[in-house]
């Protein structure tokens, strides 16, 4: 019996318990995909659906996403007379996932006393574009975990084939720091130990050491893939306004919503900005992105940067203030100038 199918058994046993025992509205977790290498989010609201809670190495998405429509404050006071209490919600949550909650409940956008969070100690997830890679000219029909952690893949012609669990998980798994959830209600599985906070800081050195022109050129050259799908943006749990994102806004039109290099390169150095010091590094915009961008660079480099200066790494502590809502009478002033 692999790890997977344990924690599987006993989330089932926690989630039909807060369920039958009203403790939580909803529950989120995940169920098999139709497609190998994937699962769906699923909502539960009844303890007698929780035999469709599945958990495997394929459990990629932030169910933190879903949070602030969920808590979704009321538009006016008119709407907040007639607005329905907001629920309690359960959700299963990997290290990752934890610390874009975390996130959430330092801008106050969602409420901890609602959440009942069920921890899964994470030894890294699949990135389905790797595992796919690595069939080569083979077609996966489906896919499961075996006893040691690696992934069997059923093919085409019916016959088996085994992938390195450590060969196809996702890029941001390979540099989790906090791969068990810092915060819990209920923690399922063996505690893993986090990465090297070095493996992490190496993945930016390589584009810091370029020129600033070589820099430019590699941003652009990566720009240039993106259709604007916006996919990155609505993967994120916290990059998300609270009505109307600026980079949609018609009046004043702050950037085109077209695929030219400029409103493309616009749209991303402010999403990058925007998520100083907020980044949690779950990687949920690069698997979202069809084009296959790496859209992880810029959001790495900027937190780095943040770290740096304020030694402030985003979800990692509960009780932690952001450095965009704190400062100190002796913060650095080099940033003003003379007139």
């Amino acid at each position: 019996m692999s790890a997977s199918h344990e924690i599987e058994t006993r989330l089932r046993e926690t989630a039909e318990k807060l369920l039958r025992e009203k403790r939580v509205d909803l529950f989120l977790g995940y169920e098999k995909a139709s497609l190998p290498f994937r699962t769906t989010p699923l909502f539960l609201t009844s303890p007698e659906e929780v035999k469709r809670l599945a958990w495997n190495p394929f459990c990629t998405t932030n169910l933190a996403v879903y949070l602030p429509r969920l808590f979704k404050p009321p538009a006016d006071a008119r709407e907040a007379k007639t607005a329905p209490p907001p629920p309690t919600v359960g959700l299963v949550l990997k290290g990752c996932d934890t610390r874009s909650v975390v996130a959430l409940i330092q801008e106050r956008r969602v409420p901890r006393e609602k959440l009942m969070l069920v921890g899964v100690a994470c030894p890294g997830m699949v990135d389905w574009r790797k595992a796919e890679r690595a069939l080569r000219e083979h077609e996966p029909l489906g896919a499961g975990e075996d006893a040691q952690g690696n992934i069997h893949v059923v093919v085409e012609d019916g016959t088996e084939l085994t992938l390195r669990r450590e060969e196809i998980v996702a890029d941001a798994c390979l540099e989790c720091r906090s791969p068990t959830p810092s915060i819990h209600d209920a923690l399922l599985g063996t505690p893993v130990e986090g990465k090297d906070p070095e493996a992490a800081r190496q993945q930016t050195a390589a584009f810091e050491a370029k020129p600033l022109s070589a820099r430019w050129a590699h941003l652009q050259e990566t720009f240039s893939r993106c259709i604007r799908c916006n996919a990155c943006r609505q993967a994120c749990p916290v990059c998300s306004c609270c009505k109307e994102c600026l980079l949609d806004q018609t009046r004043p039109r702050w950037v085109g919503a077209g695929t030219d290099i400029s409103d493309v390169t616009i749209y991303h150095l402010v999403r990058a900005f925007h998520m100083a010091g907020r980044c949690t590094d779950c990687g949920a915009c690069a698997r979202a992105c069809p084009m296959g961008i790496d859209t992880r660079l810029l959001a790495r480099k900027v937190n780095q940067e943040v770290e740096d200066l304020y030694g402030y790494r985003p979800g990692e502590a509960l009780d932690a203030k952001p450095p965009l809502a704190d400062f100190a009478a002796d913060d650095s002033q080099d940033f003003l100038t003379e007139p």
